[in-house]
């Protein structure tokens, strides 16, 4: 179909199944760094940091293996870093936000979220050729996922809250 993106690996299957290894080595790696010690805000800093600098080079790598980098990308640098460091700072972002949000608060949505998420920008980075570049629609979705990450995670939180205030009778006399 024209204007559909190709996959780099060949298959759509084996996109997917490379795209869920990213997301369940992503989302163990977050679970089994959970801490609540001194540096509680490192940790989640340097996976964010790893897991964005490993998710744009799948980007890049899909790109330039396949010759099919954007013409914007090398007739403009400047702007090219601008959305490269917005990309960069917006993965990190999900991992930072889901990571602490999982140690401080056990809440698990966040969790679930960064999977999600996860899967679905490296099997849109696997793919070339579309119509538009998957960096350029992740910069305009990106975000609205991170905020729906955080409905999610707040949802869970007033769930909780609720479940223990109400339904446990957190809090109240039993006379």
């Amino acid at each position: 179909m024209p204007g559909s993106p190709d996959p780099v690996l060949g298959d759509w299957l084996l996109t997917h199944v490379v795209a869920v290894a990213a997301a369940l080595t992503t989302v163990g790696a977050v679970y089994a760094t959970r801490t609540r010690g001194d540096r509680e805000s490192l940790t989640p800093a340097l996976l964010g940091g790893g897991y964005a600098l490993a998710t744009l080079a799948v980007w890049a790598a899909a790109r330039l293996v396949t010759d099919a980098l954007p013409s914007g990308f090398v007739e403009d640098p400047l702007t090219s870093a601008g959305f490269l460091g917005f990309s960069f700072l917006l993965l990190a972002g999900f991992v930072a936000v889901s990571a602490l949000l999982f140690a401080r608060r056990g809440l698990v949505a966040p969790l679930v979220g960064l999977f999600g998420v996860t899967e679905l920008v490296w099997w849109a980075f696997l793919h070339v050729r579309g119509e538009t570049d998957a960096l350029g629609m992740f910069l305009i979705f990106g975000p609205a996922l991170l905020v729906l990450l955080l409905v999610a995670a707040g949802v869970e939180f007033a769930g909780r809250w609720g479940w223990r205030r109400f339904v446990r009778g957190g809090g109240r006399s039993p006379t």
